[in-house]
C-alpha cells in the first residue's frame, strides 16, 4: 500500500468513527475568536486609498476589500454622483441608491471632484494622492495622464504610490489603443477572454438553449476586482520592503483567461478547443448537476472506487462492465457521455435532494469501515435556490451578514467579507453613500483647508 493510499484509509476511518465532531467542539473558542473582530487590530489602519474609479464596479469591489481591513478608501466622484449608483437589479434603489453600490459603501468616505472637467479638481487631487497609497481609477487608458494625473507625473511626487489601473484590454498594447474607448463593463470582459463560449448547453441542443451563457452577475468584475486589491496588497508588501510603488495594470479581458485552466488542457489533449459541454465534464465524471425528485444535486465521483460505490449506491452495478475505468467515462465524444449520463440521470429522478444525499453518507461511512467497498467516497450535495441556501444555520455562525443602521438609508442587512481572521480580520464598520458627505472632513484632514 503506497502512503497516499495509507492516509486515505485512516482519514476514512477517522470521519466514520465521529471523532470529527469531539474535534470540532474542542476548537469552539478559537472559532468563537476567528468570528468576533472586535478589539483586534486593522491591518491597513495607516493606508490612504483613492477611488477614482467612474461607472465601473471593478474599482468598486477592489477598494472595498482595502476598506474592511481598515484603509481610509475616500471614493471620488463628480457633483451628480458615479453613474454605478445607478446600476440595480429592476431599477430598485433606496433613496436613489441602487443595491448594489449600498453594498459596497462598507467602510467608505465620499468627496466630489471632477476630474473630467475641473483644473482645480485635478490639482487638489494631485495633491490629495501625495498622500496616498493607493490609486484606483477606471478612465480610459492614458486619460488620466493626459489630465496631469496619472501614474507617470503622481509617482514623481509620491514614489511609492500604488497605481492601479483598471480597463478592458490595459494600459501597453495595440488592443489598449485601438480600444481605449470602449467603456468597460462585466458582459464585455467575460466576452473578451472567452468563457460564455464555455459555458451553456451542448452544441446539439436546441435554441436558444445551445447558445453561449454569461456566467452569473457581474463575476467578471468581481474577479477584476478581487485581482486588483490583491495585486495591490502585494504592492504594499513589496513597498513595505523597498519603500518602492508602481503600477498595477489590470485588464478585465483577462480576468477569466488567466484563471481557467481546463480550456488549455483540453486544447492540449484534443488539439481542438473546449466546446460547450453542459452539464457533462471532461475531465473528471461523472462530475456534474442531475435531475431529482425535488430539484438538482451535483455528484462528484471521479475516481475509479467512488464511481463504483455510485453505482451500488443507485442500483447501477450493470454498468460497471462498460464504465470500469476513469478513461472510459471521460471521452471526447459527447454522444458517448451522454449514454452515462441519461443512465445516471434515470436513477437520481427516483428520489428527493435530500434521500440521495442521506444515501451517499451511509455509504460513505460504511465504506470506511470496510475494507471491502473500496473505500469509495462519492459526494452527492442539494443544489439549493438562493432563499433555501439563505436558511442555513452556517451564514449564522459564520456571521455572513450583518444589520446596517444608517441615517439615510435606515435599517438594512447586507453580506459581509466572507475571509475570517484570528488576529487582523476584515470588519464593516459603517454603511454610507451621500455623495460629498466628507468633503469637509478630507479637505481638513488631507488638504490642510478650513
Amino acid at each position: 500500500m503506497s502512503g497516499k493510499e495509507e492516509k486515505q484509509q485512516i482519514y476514512a476511518r477517522y470521519v466514520a468513527s465521529g471523532k470529527t465532531v469531539d474535534h470540532l467542539a474542542s476548537w469552539g473558542k478559537t472559532l468563537a475568536q476567528v468570528m468576533n473582530p472586535e478589539g483586534k487590530p486593522e491591518v491597513l489602519d495607516d493606508i490612504l486609498v483613492l477611488d477614482a474609479s467612474y461607472a465601473n464596479f471593478s474599482a468598486i469591489i477592489a477598494a472595498s476589500f482595502f476598506a474592511e481591513f481598515g484603509a481610509e478608501v475616500i471614493k471620488i466622484e463628480p457633483d451628480d454622483g458615479d453613474p454605478a449608483r445607478k446600476m440595480t437589479p429592476f431599477g430598485e434603489n433606496i433613496h436613489g441608491v441602487g443595491i448594489p453600490f449600498i453594498v459596497e459603501g462598507r467602510n467608505k468616505r465620499y468627496l466630489t471632484f471632477d476630474l473630467k472637467n475641473s483644473e482645480k479638481d485635478r490639482k487638489d487631487f494631485a495633491r490629495l494622492a501625495e498622500k496616498a497609497a493607493v490609486v484606483i481609477e477606471t478612465f480610459a487608458a492614458g486619460e488620466m495622464d493626459s489630465w496631469g494625473i496619472g501614474y507617470r507625473q503622481l509617482s514623481q511626487k509620491n514614489p511609492g504610490l500604488i497605481y492601479i489601473a483598471i480597463t478592458p484590454y490595459g494600459q501597453y498594447t495595440e488592443k489598449a489603443r485601438q480600444f481605449a474607448r470602449l467603456p468597460d463593463s462585466d458582459i464585455t470582459s467575460q466576452a473578451g477572454s472567452g468563457l460564455p463560449a464555455q459555458v451553456g448547453d451542448l452544441a446539439n441542443s436546441p435554441e436558444p438553449y445551445n447558445w453561449p451563457l454569461k456566467a452569473g452577475m457581474w463575476a467578471g468584475w468581481y474577479i477584476s476586482g478581487l485581482h486588483a486589491a490583491l495585486g495591490g496588497s502585494f504592492a504594499l508588501i513589496h513597498r513595505q520592503n523597498t519603500g518602492e510603488g508602481q503600477m498595477v495594470d489590470i485588464a478585465t479581458m483577462d480576468a477569466y483567461s488567466c484563471m481557467v485552466g481546463f480550456p488549455p488542457t483540453i486544447g492540449y489533449t484534443w488539439e481542438t478547443a473546449r466546446p460547450r459541454i453542459g452539464v457533462l465534464d471532461f475531465i473528471l465524471y461523472p462530475y456534474g448537476l442531475w435531475r431529482c425528485k425535488d430539484g438538482y444535486v451535483v455528484i462528484a465521483a471521479p475516481r475509479d472506487h467512488d464511481f463504483r460505490a455510485l453505482l451500488k449506491i443507485l442500483n447501477l452495478w450493470k454498468l460497471e462492465d462498460d464504465w470500469r475505468f476513469t478513461a472510459d467515462r471521460i471521452p471526447d465524444v459527447v454522444d458517448q457521455a451522454m449514454i452515462l449520463y441519461k443512465a445516471i440521470e434515470e436513477k437520481t429522478v427516483l428520489y428527493t435532494a435530500d434521500q440521495l444525499v442521506r444515501k451517499a453518507l451511509r455509504y460513505s461511512a460504511k465504506a470506511a469501515r470496510s475494507k471491502w467497498r473500496g473505500g469509495g467516497v462519492p459526494i452527492v450535495m442539494k443544489v439549493n435556490t438562493p432563499p433555501m441556501a439563505l436558511e442555513s444555520k452556517q451564514f449564522g455562525i459564520r456571521r455572513i451578514f450583518q444589520e446596517i443602521q444608517e441615517d439615510t438609508l435606515g435599517k438594512f442587512v447586507i453580506n459581509t467579507n466572507f475571509v475570517k481572521m484570528s488576529e487582523s480580520p476584515p470588519r464593516v464598520k459603517w454603511v454610507s453613500c451621500d455623495i460629498g458627505k466628507d468633503n469637509e472632513y478630507i479637505r481638513k484632514k488631507y488638504l490642510q483647508e478650513g
